[in-house]
């Protein structure tokens, strides 16, 4: 939030870390078809940025992170996102307009960003959210 910008080694990490452990958990056709997911939204997402529907590291943050979402669970997940945009960004509102509490985070450039709110908070509140769930009720 302070620089709106997720650092490409997050991605890497996160994919990585599933490449690693999805073999581990997972049957081959399943995490062949979660490495396939990440791909195409890979795809999507450099569509979506070159367009300017998203930003960059929102796109790239969103494919790494996709293989951790069973197809079957994208609609749950999608509901997920909803919610926590909700949350994010009624946070980011209320810390916006608390007095005090702004002045200590004045230079963070999500406060400057006009029209645009940083989703990677959103989408990695919502992988953790989802992640929390499944483990749960599984």
């Amino acid at each position: 939030m302070k620089f709106m910008r997720i650092p490409n080694v997050a991605c890497y990490a996160l994919f990585i870390s599933f490449l690693m452990l999805g073999p581990l958990i997972l049957d081959m056709n399943e995490y062949g078809i979660r490495i396939a997911q990440g791909i195409v939204m890979l795809i999507a997402g450099f569509f979506a940025t070159s367009v300017g529907l998203v930003g960059g590291g929102d796109s790239k943050f969103a494919a790494a992170m996709l293989p951790y979402i069973a197809l079957t669970h994208i609609p749950i997940f999608l509901i997920i996102v909803a919610v926590m945009s909700f949350v994010s960004i009624g946070l980011h509102r209320l810390v916006g307009v608390t007095p005090g509490l702004k002045d200590l985070i004045k230079d963070w450039d999500s406060w400057n960003a006009q029209g645009m709110f940083p989703f990677g908070v959103t989408l990695s509140g919502s992988l953790i959210a989802y992640l929390l769930l499944d483990t749960w009720y599984s």
